[in-house]
């Protein structure tokens, strides 16, 4: 009798321990849904995407001078690619005529802040306001207001993600530097790219830059050769539900 009861009692906890891993595995799927990271508690942007696609994207940063903006528009242009540009308020105001130029010729438009502060370094009602000016004057030059955000200088922290999010926007890093703003030579910037390419992979390129629209040309004859096909970054990153990994690499969460 007393073996019986033991029996009862070893599988009745064992019952308890299958009940309570199970409504551990969901609760993780659940948490993962959300479409942040949480490695002990950190938030972070999406930096590349999990895809069995050939693709991969570049994101231009708009900051500094327009000079090189026709060029760039050109190269892209004879190369049947579209990219994406993330415009600084500041930028987008002494610069309409390109912005809407890049828009016009079918690039997508990303917001990089107002005025290219330091996010990590401001409160949320600065945040906000760096979200809601940007995107004003990207709206009052293309008709359209951004859903994608890139953080001046890749710099941001929790509140800034969460900001981001609970403003609508999404939050986009990159997995491939080209440190165009050090002026590398061409090649160099071409040997990076092509060393780090994967699929899902988002690229960091600057207008303004010395000696980015020389390498441009290479880039996208490289990123072809590589059987990669370039799109915007709205068209490479996935849909809710979704999880990033601790490298901020976007996973698809299958949905019953």
């Amino acid at each position: 009798m007393r073996y019986g009861v033991y029996r009862l009692k070893k599988w009745a906890a064992l019952a308890v321990c299958i009940a309570l891993f199970f409504i551990i595995s969901v609760a993780v799927n659940t948490a993962g849904a959300v479409p942040a990271a949480s490695q002990a508690g950190r938030q972070i942007p999406i930096y590349s995407v999990e895809t069995q696609e050939m693709k991969v994207s570049l994101g231009f940063n708009c900051a500094w001078d327009n000079a090189d903006i026709p060029e760039l528009i050109a190269i892209l242009e004879e190369h049947g690619v579209k990219a994406t540009f993330f415009i600084s308020g500041g930028w987008c105001e002494k610069y309409p005529e390109s912005v809407r130029a890049l828009s016009g010729a079918g690039h997508e438009i990303g917001s990089h802040s107002n005025t290219h502060a330091d996010l990590a370094k401001l409160g949320k009602k600065a945040i906000i306001e760096e979200i809601v000016l940007c995107n004003e004057k990207i709206k009052a030059a293309t008709g359209a207001s951004p859903t994608l955000f890139r953080m001046p200088s890749g710099s941001y922290n929790k509140l800034v993600i969460e900001t981001l999010r609970e403003q609508g926007m999404i939050p986009i890093q990159w997995d491939i530097d080209t440190v165009d703003y050090k002026d590398p030579p061409p090649e160099e910037m071409r040997a990076n790219i092509r060393k780090n390419l994967r699929k899902g992979s988002i690229i960091l390129l600057h207008s303004g830059a010395k000696n980015t629209p020389a390498a441009l040309p290479g880039i996208l004859a490289d990123i072809k050769a590589a059987g990669y096909t370039a799109v915007p970054v709205s068209q490479l990153i996935l849909d809710e539900p979704y999880r990033l990994d601790h490298e901020g690499r976007q996973h698809s969460i299958a949905t019953r």
